[in-house]
């Protein structure tokens, strides 16, 4: 967007929102969130995810609230340490859009 109002300045309005999330988590095939991600991230599925900054459950924790693709599942090998895995999600189409909560 341009205007001779800005004093030369290029204005920019932000018309649609991108965002991703990314995190690690210990490789336990046992964990049902684990396997719950892995099986989205292989069947293309959705899945909800609630990222935030305290306990879900603690009045006044706030963050992000969306149904996501898990777009990256990539298996970490260290040689000392607990096999892990780097995950991407990123909000996808769903009847509920993306959103910030805060737990009353």
């Amino acid at each position: 967007m341009t205007t001779r109002g800005n004093a030369g300045w290029r204005a920019t309005v932000a018309t649609l929102k991108d965002g991703s999330i990314e995190f690690e988590m210990v490789w336990d095939t046992a964990d049902d969130d684990f396997a719950a991600i892995r099986d989205a991230f292989l069947n293309r599925g959705a899945i909800e995810f609630a990222v935030m900054d305290g306990d879900i459950t603690t009045s006044g924790s706030q963050g992000l609230r969306a149904t996501c693709m898990v777009t990256s599942f990539s298996r970490n090998e260290a040689l000392e340490e607990a096999i892990t895995v780097s995950v991407t999600v990123k909000p996808t189409y769903s009847v509920n859009p993306p959103s910030w909560i805060v737990v009353p």
